[in-house]
């Protein structure tokens, strides 16, 4: 029985252990090849991030992003009975190693409406404008005696020098 439990550790020794270490080691790198396969499939989404953050920020583009953002708002403006009632004028900071372009824009419209273009400014400037701020308010026109919602968007784009 002695010789039998000797000669079953030896057998575990020399046989089973390499094959248990090695089992372990395929498993762990059979996830990191799936962790990679994973993370390869998010290379062209990543790249069209840098290419949006490179065409909103090229020099090549003569359009600023207070430009495009105010053509963008506009458009969704006139396409859904909203208007814009105030729009920004330039407002930068150069720093040192950072520019700084600050956005307000106040449009009027109907609560879904102006949720709807939060969304779509959040979704489509993503990369190039971040909404910092917004506020929603609404004013009483006495003439008309109806009651308007206004949203307050600012928003801040930052380049490096």
């Amino acid at each position: 029985m002695g010789s039998f439990a000797v000669f079953l550790f030896l057998a575990y020794q020399i046989v089973f252990s390499n094959t248990i270490k090695l089992y372990k080691d395929i498993t762990i790198k059979e996830e990191k090849l799936e962790w990679l396969k994973e993370k390869e499939k998010e290379i062209p989404e990543l790249q069209n991030q840098i290419n949006l953050l490179n065409k909103a920020y090229s020099s090549a583009d003569s359009s600023s992003i207070r430009d495009q953002l105010t053509s963008y708002i506009s458009d969704y403006a006139e396409e859904n009975s909203c208007l814009v009632t105030e729009i920004p004028e330039k407002n930068l900071y150069n720093g040192s190693q950072l520019n700084v372009q600050t956005n307000k824009f106040v449009v009027r419209g109907t609560f879904n409406s102006l949720l709807k273009l939060l969304l779509l400014l959040e979704t489509n400037f993503n990369y190039s404008a971040k909404v910092v701020s917004l506020k929603f308010n609404s004013i009483v026109d006495m003439q008309t005696k109806k009651t308007n919602l206004y949203l307050t968007i600012i928003t801040q784009s930052f380049k490096q020098q």
